[in-house]
């Protein structure tokens, strides 16, 4: 069985990832206030689920990217796992 290394998660595809965020909510919230549903009241503004919950997906990417503590991509776990079944 061939293993292969845990690769860090690099910064630009978080940004990349945040890019598609901002640019997907901006066309989300622009059409919500151009069919005026906003203006008129009355309207559930159902974009706000996307938004928050996209958002979290954002923000644990963000801090896997950011303040992953495991900087050196071994998983201990597997590793001694690995160890202990070869004997």
């Amino acid at each position: 069985m061939e293993e292969t290394a845990y690769k860090h998660p690099s910064k630009g595809v978080f940004f990349i990832h945040l890019a598609i965020y901002l640019i997907a909510m901006a066309i989300l919230w622009t059409h919500y206030y151009v069919s005026n549903k906003a203006l008129h009241g009355g309207a559930y503004p159902w974009e706000a689920w996307f938004t928050g919950s996209w958002f979290i997906f954002v923000l644990g990417h963000f801090c896997n990217t950011f303040f992953d503590s495991n900087r050196n991509n071994s998983d201990k776990g597997y590793v001694k796992y690995l160890q202990e079944r070869e004997g």
